[in-house]
Formats: C-alpha cells, sequence, structure tokens
C-alpha cells in the first residue's frame, strides 16, 4: 500500500506529485498519458495501470485535473465505486462552491470522506513556503490528511466544514486579478491612443509587478508562452469567466461583470490569440 495516490498528472498534479515523493511519502500515480508516470517512477512513486489500481493502492486519493466533471467520470466508473469507501478523496480541480458540494454528496454516497481544495500558486511554486493551498469540508479528512499537504505550501490554511468555500475564495481572488487584468489592457490602449509608449506605461509599476511585465510584453509584441515565459493562456482566463458565470447563476447573483468581460476574451479567442499571455487582451480591443 501507499500513503497516497495522485490521480492526473499535469503540469499541477505532477508537481503535487513530485513533492510529496521527494518528502518521503509513498506516493501512487496514474495519469491518462502514460509518459508522464516516468519521471515520477525515477523519484520513487509506483505507476499505476488504471483508475481501480490507484484507488484500491491508497487510503488517501488526490485528483489533480481539469474539472469535477471529468473527476466524476473517472471514479464513477461500476468498477472504482465499490472501492471508494473507507478512503479519503482530495479534490485539486477547478470548479465551483456548487460543484464541490455535489461532488462530497456523491462521495459521501458510495462511504468516503472528501475535502475539496484550491492551489493559489503556479506549478513551481509547489512546496515553497510563501505557496497558498485552501481546503474546506470533512474536519477529519483535513487532519487525516495534513501531515501530507503539508509539503505542498507553507501557507495551508483549513476554512472549515462548509465545503464550497475553498472554491468560493479561488473564484474570489481569480475575480480580482480579472479585473486588473482587463482594466490593465484597457489602460494599455489609452496610452496606445494617446501615443504614450508602453515602455513608459512598464516604468510606472515596480519591478515583479505582472503590470509592468504585461506593458513590457506589449511593448516587445511577444505575446507568445513558453518555458522561459510560462503563465496562464487568454483560453484558460476564459474558463474562469465562464466559472464566475455559471457560480453567478447558481447563486442568483449578478453576473454583470463577467458577463461583460466575457466579450472581450470571445474576440481574442475568435481572432487567434487564444495561447498566448493575457498581454494579448489588447489587441481584442483595438
Amino acid at each position: 500500500m501507499s500513503d497516497i495516490s495522485v490521480i492526473g498528472l499535469g503540469a499541477m498534479g505532477s508537481a503535487l506529485a513530485q513533492a510529496l515523493a521527494k518528502a518521503g511519502h509513498g506516493v501512487t500515480v496514474w495519469n491518462r498519458s502514460p509518459q508522464r508516470i516516468g519521471p515520477l517512477v525515477d523519484l520513487g512513486a509506483v505507476g499505476a495501470e488504471s483508475v481501480l489500481e490507484a484507488v484500491q493502492s491508497s487510503p488517501l486519493i488526490m485528483v489533480c485535473i481539469d474539472n469535477y466533471a471529468t473527476t466524476n467520470r473517472l471514479l464513477g466508473t461500476d468498477d472504482v465505486v465499490p472501492r471508494l469507501s473507507g478512503r479519503t478523496v482530495i479534490q485539486l480541480s477547478t470548479g465551483t462552491p456548487k460543484e464541490a458540494r455535489e461532488s462530497e454528496a456523491w462521495l459521501k454516497g458510495c462511504g468516503a470522506d472528501y475535502l475539496d481544495g484550491a492551489i493559489l500558486a503556479y506549478p513551481d511554486g509547489i512546496g515553497a513556503a510563501d505557496s497558498m493551498l485552501l481546503f474546506s469540508g470533512s474536519e477529519a479528512a483535513f487532519q487525516r490528511s495534513e501531515a501530507f499537504l503539508k509539503c505542498l505550501g507553507g501557507d495551508l490554511r483549513y476554512l472549515g466544514e462548509s465545503v464550497g468555500a475553498a472554491a468560493a475564495l479561488d473564484l474570489a481572488i481569480l475575480s480580482h486579478s480579472l479585473g486588473k487584468y482587463v482594466g490593465f489592457a484597457h489602460a494599455a490602449r489609452i496610452c496606445e491612443a494617446e501615443g504614450v509608449g508602453a515602455d513608459l506605461l512598464a516604468s510606472i509599476f515596480a519591478q515583479g509587478e505582472r503590470a509592468r511585465e504585461l506593458a513590457e510584453i506589449i511593448h516587445a509584441g511577444a505575446y507568445e508562452l513558453s518555458s522561459l515565459h510560462p503563465g496562464a493562456s487568454i483560453r484558460v482566463w476564459e474558463e474562469v469567466v465562464q466559472r464566475l458565470q455559471s457560480q453567478a447563476r447558481d447563486a442568483k447573483m449578478s453576473s454583470e461583470f463577467p458577463d461583460n468581460i466575457s466579450g472581450i476574451f470571445n474576440r481574442a479567442i475568435a481572432a487567434g490569440h487564444g495561447e498566448e499571455d493575457l498581454a494579448a487582451l489588447i489587441k481584442a480591443l483595438r
């Protein structure tokens, strides 16, 4: 038996599994694309050939994939469901508070304990002292998992048994960031329209600020993401806008903010800029 199984080995899932393995925990890993398993096996992890094998291998199951719907498909098969009973599932996929509540209800019905989480860091920040991870749901599940979670980030926060809290705070922070980024794109257009260079706009902000980086990208016209210039693309952020719209509908609250900015993202993607840095939003405003 392993201590913990990690299902989903994208950039974030791989970083989580690597941190767990380097901390000396027994880790089993599974991914739809098996080539991602090899580097983790080299670190001491055990590769599983199926979701069923990964679930059977550990009392704690950490899932880090695109969305809750995919988690439900992977864990909801006839062979896996009976094996969930007595296990703790830690969900680190991205979703809404409603999805967190639905996942908790479904997994409790399967006899599993459930913890919902949000990672407020990029993959290269996993394990850093200032990386924040939020968790909500079963307090017993958090206490059972805490020793393993501590190696993932130095700022570990348990928010209580209201399972939607982590997803709500995650969306709140993302909404705040979107407001800044879209506002910056408009700010850059003001300067552009008035003949003020993006280099001058960059000089207003301190070194290391995201606004300065965005202005420098616009000034250089270097919008492509790469290993030297990583980050989340316009398409990834557009998915965040969609989640904000979904949450607003679920909570029966105003969706004016995400509805208004969605048009800018949709135009940018339609023009072929979906895989570029957020700085490319300026192209949709021209």
